[in-house]
């Protein structure tokens, strides 16, 4: 039987295996994408890699700092410079997924394996996993969306009652591969709402390549929420033509897809570390826990396996 399996192999879940790698239990990560890292994703294409979750990382705390640069020794991050931003703006190199990198160096992590139905068995827990295969535990840490541990956790443990009360905000993101640079535009644009909420040249960041220029179009919430179920057709239409109005007119595209994030941005965190319950042995961690930053996540996982090596 293993130590603790968890859910979740972004930044949350990451972070709690690695803590609990390192204090010598045994763990097995299982997260149903075929990539690492939740939303700190990089799509690669043909015309180089684009960003198109998280775009950047800060640090306020001394342990995630620290952490950042360790990950930067490792060529798996890098300051990405912008003029007027105080802070600084981390991004993983050469896409954002490689900042969970490190974390999961030497982890026991099973890719595109969807967990299906977790329950109590004896003293500790059986996981049951799309495909057939079944496993065992005597820890479970669940680190994914909290609407998604809602659903899996419901009836299991009295945990998940409180998960209603997190809210997030969806996002609709759009990838465009221009054949030549918009030499006349901003490289970075901000704005609290709207279908460019957040435009970005990703090719400006450390490491991205391809030729060209690649733009990252991420829309605000409230935009986003009213065309959720839009088809992506009909929101690749209208986010290409909002940028095209912000820009000017494009040269020729030779890339253009994108993507929705249903649980983008933490609204609403429930304002504690993690949550676990010691005597049956579960726990859950993410940035749902304590607010809508990368940071979060991280401190929220590395909570979550303080509270299990302590039990």
């Amino acid at each position: 039987m293993t130590s603790t399996i968890v859910i979740g192999a972004g930044m949350a879940g990451l972070a709690c295996a690695r803590h609990l790698a390192d204090a010598g239990e045994t763990v097995i990560v299982l997260d149903k994408g075929r990539g690492l890292g939740g939303r700190l994703a990089t799509r690669r294409t043909e015309h180089g890699p684009f960003d198109h979750g998280a775009q950047y990382v800060t640090a306020r705390d001394a342990g995630f700092a620290a952490w950042l640069d360790r990950a930067a020794m490792a060529g798996s991050a890098a300051p990405w410079a912008q003029l007027g931003v105080e802070r600084t703006w981390w991004v993983g190199a050469p896409g954002m997924s490689k900042l969970v990198a490190p974390l999961a160096d030497g982890l026991d992590v099973r890719r595109s394996c969807r967990v299906e139905q977790v329950r109590r068995e004896g003293e500790g827990w059986a996981i049951a996993c799309e495909g057939g295969e079944n496993l065992k535990a005597d820890q479970l840490a669940v680190a994914i969306p909290a609407p998604q541990a809602k659903a899996l956790l419901s009836g299991v443990t009295p945990l998940a009652d409180g998960l209603d009360a997190v809210r997030y905000a969806p996002c609709w993101t759009l990838m465009l591969s221009l054949a030549e640079p918009l030499d006349q535009a901003p490289r970075l644009y901000r704005a609290s709402d709207g279908p460019c909420a957040w435009i970005a040249c990703n090719t400006t960041k450390p490491g991205r390549s391809g030729g060209g220029e690649n733009w990252v179009i991420q829309a605000g919430p409230g935009w986003s929420q009213t065309h959720l179920e839009e088809t992506s057709d009909t929101v690749t239409a209208l986010l290409q033509g909002a940028f095209e109005s912000w820009a000017g007119a494009l040269p020729d595209i030779r890339l253009s897809q994108v993507h929705r994030w249903r649980y983008a941005r933490v609204l609403k965190a429930l304002e504690a570390p993690c949550l676990w319950d010691g005597e049956a042995g579960i726990g859950l961690a993410g940035d749902w826990c304590l607010g809508p930053r990368v940071e979060a996540a991280y401190l929220s996982g590395r909570a979550l396996a303080e509270r299990i090596l302590e039990t």
